[in-house]
């Protein structure tokens, strides 16, 4: 973002130039606009300058025909990255959920194809851990639907790498929930109660199909009562953190003691005598809201 113009300003210059441009409208020859802005227009090419030397991508600019216009383009080979960095640039100058970067959606794509999943699910694991990566990661319906498809194939390495996933909240659990159907529950079912086997590797599948069910229960997802999919719940995080609201105060549990709280205080870390409500408030609720 630059430096000397504000978010809603920002917003307001990008808007426009998305809707009608943005690397989808074509000049000719594998050559797409990002930006057309009137040539006497000096502040706006300055700003289209200023974003363009941050992008992780070369451009090209110049005038139409007319000179009426200045054109701000990208090859075909740069166009699918320009778009994402517009994307994302508009998305955070309005404040909305940014979309998945490029090598983080190349990670996910190992997790539901390689033969080496539970590599790719380590490094991601790895990375959220370390704080650079947000969790609810994996939110695209047909990749969490794609996730829970691969369960059918019971390759036990599979199931480690989607445990990995759960235990460092990188799945959506509102899309899980959307998602997740009756033949998905049954399988875990029937794996978590057969027989023992005698195979380690197989073991080590039947450990990560339990660790899965215990995250499935705990977001109550999976009804503990009939250990079938929990077709009344509405946010699976709400019921995770047991969290309700009654009128214009939530009700949330404050070291282990069912608190009524302002809207105003369960957003911020001022609530007294709740060190660990406010980390895990952040970790599960505001990082979900803020980045994606």
């Amino acid at each position: 973002m630059s430096p000397d113009i504000d978010a809603d300003s920002l917003a307001a210059f990008l808007a426009p130039q998305r809707r009608d441009y943005g690397g989808e409208y074509e000049l000719g020859d594998g050559l797409w606009a990002m930006f057309v802005i009137p040539a006497d227009d000096a502040n706006s090419n300055a700003l289209a300058r200023d974003l363009l030397a941050t992008a992780p991508f070369p451009y090209e600019s110049g005038a139409t025909e007319d000179d009426q216009h200045q054109l701000y383009y990208v090859t075909t080979e740069n166009r699918h990255a320009a778009g994402h960095w517009l994307d994302d640039l508009s998305r955070t100058a309005t404040g909305e959920v940014r979309p998945v970067a490029l090598e983080d959606l190349h990670a996910i794509d190992e997790v539901l194809h390689s033969d080496k999943p539970h590599r790719a699910a380590r490094q991601l694991a790895d990375r959220h851990a370390a704080g650079t990566l947000p969790a609810g990661l994996i939110r695209r319906t047909e990749n969490v639907r794609a996730l829970l498809d691969r369960l059918h194939g019971r390759e036990p390495l599979f199931y480690g790498a989607l445990q990995l996933l759960l235990e460092h909240h990188l799945i959506d659990m509102l899309v899980l929930h959307r998602q997740l159907i009756g033949e998905d529950v049954a399988l875990l079912n029937e794996i978590v109660k057969g027989g023992l086997s005698r195979d380690p590797f197989l073991q080590t599948r039947q450990d990560a199909t339990g660790e899965i069910r215990r995250h499935l229960l705990a977001f109550r997802i999976i009804n503990p009562m009939d250990q079938l999919k929990n077709a009344t719940l509405g946010n699976p995080y709400a019921a995770y953190l047991e969290v309700a609201v009654s009128g214009s105060r939530v009700i949330a549990p404050v070291d282990g003691i069912k608190t009524e709280l302002t809207a105003e205080d369960f957003f911020t870390p001022s609530v007294p005598s709740a060190a660990t409500f406010t980390k895990t408030m952040r970790s599960e609720v505001l990082t979900r809201s803020r980045h994606g």
